[in-house]
């Protein structure tokens, strides 16, 4: 069998290699490839094919079949285990995505790119990569973001890299500083693009350098060579079928028109590049040319149809806005950034001494941003107040002069401010509260007026802010700084940095606390909010401590007597159910004895009521010391109770504990100094000897009480109820124990 994977290399490389001047030819040799590679079950050839198909109908605007190519090559790159292809093809979906204006998407596969190209340690994927992503904020309008992430890719590209890449990613840098209106950085980066790009015969950044170049002249007022320019970049477009670029230049030459008064050729200028878009159904272009169209045709005096294409631009702006994308690049550019600060800091190893000159400044200004990021994550990341400011300090002291720092909150109805957090020469201080309306303070100014006070020389400057003689804590400070700290127009507080040297602070120093103070705003704010919610908290678990105790206090009550403290019929009938539950599994018996006082009544009459309770409260104390800790006594009427004797064998038992009674309770007791005798009478009934249920036992013991209360007091009674044969209940009989 022959092996045709040489040839389907070879295919493959050719369509790579002119795909980008000769699309139509590349993906001829693209799809010749991928039917050999098919047929000889070649499956890197087919990913290899997939891929490059895709590449070509992205350059010739067919995005939709452009995005199924490299989704194919991805699964088979995937499964082939080929992660160069995957990260070739992660990046093209990127870009497809990128041109259809769906940057959240895109987004997501140039980070995932990058990931795989970070992992595998590939700098010139990673470089793509980035450059890619600088592209994406670029179009968003996030200049700043974009010139960082260009120059990160110009630094890593490899020395034997490709002149593509970096002509690329110097003429982004020149697109960039275009947008920053920055003409002649603009001009001397697009033209270095250029010498490389012409110089490697790389033909599609070639035109794009004159495109840009165009523009560049267009916006400096050299309009004649601005057209030359864009002439150059539509002869390369058309030659190259790089439709896209060759609408851009349309629309750029037709604004050229129209700024030296030729409406006609402006007109079919922008008609020529809203054909073409619509048919390469690009929405940002044509968002353009329907903005541009209208434009013109309001200058003409043409209203009618300048309004209609200013609603088919309304509505393409309205989808374009809808897009929700900004999150995601922020998201992005942090996780970057966090990924970038873990590790080692080093300064970026420019190319050539000229550009390193010129980004210097946007190196320090970009450190800051992360500086800022890390400090405000630090901030806010506590809830605690004296932490938080403690926290600030100590990021700060590595950055400025701190021989004063406080922060103050600001209460508005009190109208003054009071330093929760003041720290001189490294100690904390204790400072008054300060009235809004002093007229000595710069606090109060600061907060007053809502602006910042910055000042570099305090015996000159203070005159400025201050009515009166200055207040210090020691000498004067000769540097200071004041911030005030609000979040959505309402103030929180202030912030002040002090020292005793003259212009200690830089206008830096002073941008980067300004930058922090929203954090340190929220943070505040987050603190006092947390304080509150501590307090609720606290005042919350206080009641529902109280509602618990109330409860348990309720429970109690409902189930106990209130004089005696014993458990009440209630709780009695509950504990009994217990004790013949317990009984009938060990085969034990439970005595119940009904308990009622003898010549109580007397007590009462002699002494009143309350000494009657009194003697109540001793005789139930009395009894509860005569059982034991597994019995229960409880009170059941006025001077009734009933006595539960568990885990008993035999009646002896319950007799003996009987006698014990008997002999605790005749002793005297004193009341008012004088000694007073009671009786008890005791029914006595035995579960299961006697019966099974409670209410019967209770019957059988009470009317065992009341027999031994009419025939001979303070004395104890067995009750019985024999059954009959046919286990029908007999009346019971009683036997006295006496």
């Amino acid at each position: 069998m022959i092996d045709h994977r040489e040839e389907i290399d070879t295919l493959n490389n050719r369509s790579w290699n002119t795909m980008l001047e000769a699309p139509e030819e590349a993906l001829g040799y693209a799809n010749r490839a991928l039917v050999a590679a098919e047929q000889a079950s070649y499956e890197k050839g087919i990913a290899d094919a997939e891929l490059n198909k895709g590449w070509c109908d992205s350059y010739l605007c067919r995005q939709g079949p452009a995005i199924i190519c490299f989704q194919k090559a991805l699964d088979t790159y995937t499964q082939l285990g080929d992660e160069m292809g995957v990260m070739k093809a992660l990046n093209a979906l990127g870009v497809s995505y990128q041109d259809l204006g769906r940057y959240d998407r895109a987004m997501d596969y140039y980070t995932r790119s990058l990931e795989e190209a970070r992992k595998r340690g590939n700098r010139w994927r990673e470089a793509v990569t980035l450059n890619n992503i600088g592209e994406v904020c670029l179009e968003l309008g996030e200049l700043k973001e974009a010139l960082d992430y260009f120059l990160r890719a110009y630094e890593i590209v490899p020395d034997d890299g490709e002149a593509e890449l970096s002509s690329n990613v110097l003429l982004n840098i020149g697109t960039t500083f275009y947008r920053m209106e920055n003409w002649p950085l603009a001009r001397e980066f697009t033209e270095k693009a250029l010498v490389i790009a012409d110089e490697a015969r790389e033909r599609v950044v070639e035109a794009q350098c004159w495109l840009a170049l165009g523009s560049i002249e267009r916006s400096s007022d050299r309009l004649e060579l601005a057209e030359t320019n864009y002439l150059k970049a539509l002869t390369l477009s058309a030659h190259l079928k790089n439709e896209r670029q060759h609408i851009e230049v349309l629309l750029e030459l037709g604004s050229l028109y129209a700024q030296r008064g030729e409406a006609a050729r402006a007109l079919e200028r922008y008609r020529d590049a809203l054909s073409r878009a619509e048919a390469a159904e690009t929405k940002s272009l044509i968002h353009q040319a329907y903005e541009k169209l209208s434009t013109a045709y309001e200058g003409l005096g043409d209203y009618k149809t300048a309004l209609d294409y200013y609603r088919r631009f309304s509505r393409y702006e309205r989808e374009v806005l809808n897009e929700d994308i900004s999150r995601k690049i922020k998201n992005i550019t942090v996780q970057y950034e966090v990924e970038k600060s873990r590790q080692e800091a080093e300064i970026y190893r420019l190319r050539n001494i000229e550009l390193k000159e010129k980004t210097d400044e946007l190196e320090i200004v970009n450190k800051q941003i992360l500086s800022i990021q890390e400090m405000g994550r630090k901030i806010t990341s506590s809830l605690d107040l004296d932490t938080v400011f403690a926290t600030l300090y100590e990021s700060l002291y590595l950055n400025m002069d701190l021989s004063v720092f406080g922060i103050a909150l600001f209460d508005s109805e009190a109208d003054s401010l009071d330093w929760r957090h003041f720290v001189h020469q490294g100690t904390r201080l204790h400072r008054d509260i300060q009235r809004l309306d002093d007229a000595r303070s710069y606090a109060a100014w600061c907060i007053r007026n809502r602006k910042s006070i910055f000042i570099r020389d305090g015996d000159v400057e203070y005159k400025n802010f201050l009515n009166g003689e200055r207040i210090a804590v020691g000498e004067h400070s000769q540097s200071l700084v004041f911030i005030p700290l609000t979040i959505e127009n309402r103030v929180i507080g202030v912030l002040t940095v002090q020292s005793y040297v003259k212009s200690a602070y830089t206008e830096q120093h002073r941008l980067l606390l300004e930058a922090l103070a929203p954090y340190i705003a929220i943070a505040m704010e987050n603190g006092l909010i947390h304080d509150r919610l501590e307090e609720l908290n606290r005042a919350i678990l206080g009641e529902k401590a109280e509602l618990e105790q109330a409860a348990v206090r309720i429970i109690h009550l409902a189930n106990h007597d209130s004089l005696t403290g014993l458990p009440n019929r209630r709780l009695l009938f509950e504990l009994l159910q217990k004790s013949f539950d317990i009984a009938s599994r060990s085969g034990t018996k439970v005595g119940l004895i009904y308990v009622d006082l003898d010549n109580f009544k007397p007590i009462n009459d002699r002494f009143g009521h309350s000494a009657g309770d009194r003697a109540l409260v001793c005789i139930s104390d009395r009894l509860k010391l005569i059982l034991r800790s597994s019995d229960t006594v409880a009170r059941v009427g006025g001077d009734e109770f009933i006595a539960v004797l568990t885990n008993v064998n035999d009646r002896d038992d319950i007799e003996l504990a009987a006698r014990k009674i008997i002999e605790e309770i005749g002793k005297p007791l004193t009341i008012d100094s004088s000694e007073c005798h009671v009786g008890i009478s005791m029914g006595i009934a035995v579960y299961p000897d006697d019966g099974q249920r409670i209410e019967d036992l209770v019957k059988l013991a009470d009317a065992a009480m009341y027999l031994v209360k009419h025939d001979q007091k303070n004395n104890y009674r067995f009750a019985t109820s024999p059954k009959s044969d046919s286990g029908s209940a007999q009346a019971p009989t009683f036997l006295s124990r006496s």
